[in-house]
């Protein structure tokens, strides 16, 4: 009979979850994990093939709590400008998963806000509800996705300079702006 595992599944994935929240995708590796863990890496490799499998555990985890930031809905915020807020507060305040999910270049995780999800329709939704057609609701959000992820990505890199209250103005000014004219 095998020896018990020393660390379950769940435990390794939330030790390496931490270890990647904390320090980013290219702190996780076998050797890292286990100095984390206090054990070698045949713990590691019992409950998983790979790595990479491992990190597909992690990055389901983190558009989970992306998903969390994505439906909150503050009073009074229209629920297209509080997805903006939802996504730009996640790479402010989750930098190192922000940049998991959003600017990873070395894999299929290049897509942003929130394109490669589900809630691209639903954001999509919220802006037809102030009564545009399905094209030019299409391109003001294209518009407000790269406003949004181009203030997400200085968050997540620590070079911004917005407070909250600056960002929240320049979402409303710039919906305001694409929402006028039918050309800008």
């Amino acid at each position: 009979m095998p020896p018990k595992a020393k660390y379950t599944k769940q435990q390794i994935t939330d030790v390496a979850y931490e270890l990647v929240r904390k320090q980013g995708k290219d702190a996780l590796s076998a050797r890292s994990l286990a100095a984390e863990l206090g054990t070698s890496t045949a713990p590691i490799f019992t409950a998983f093939s790979s790595i990479d499998e491992l990190l597909c555990e992690i990055i389901a985890r983190a558009q989970n709590l992306y998903a969390e930031y994505a439906s909150r809905e503050p009073d009074g915020v229209p629920k297209f400008k509080a997805a903006g807020l939802g996504y730009i507060r996640f790479a402010k305040e989750e930098p190192q998963l922000f940049k998991l999910l959003f600017m990873c270049s070395d894999d299929e995780q290049t897509h942003y806000f929130p394109a490669k999800y589900e809630y691209e329709p639903l954001v999509r939704g919220h802006v037809e509800e102030y009564g545009y057609n399905s094209e030019r609701a299409r391109r003001i959000y294209n518009h407000m996705s790269v406003y949004a992820h181009g203030l997400a990505v200085m968050y997540a890199q620590g070079q911004c300079i917005f407070c909250d209250e600056d960002v929240d103005r320049m979402l409303s000014e710039l919906f305001a702006a694409l929402t006028k004219g039918e050309k800008i």
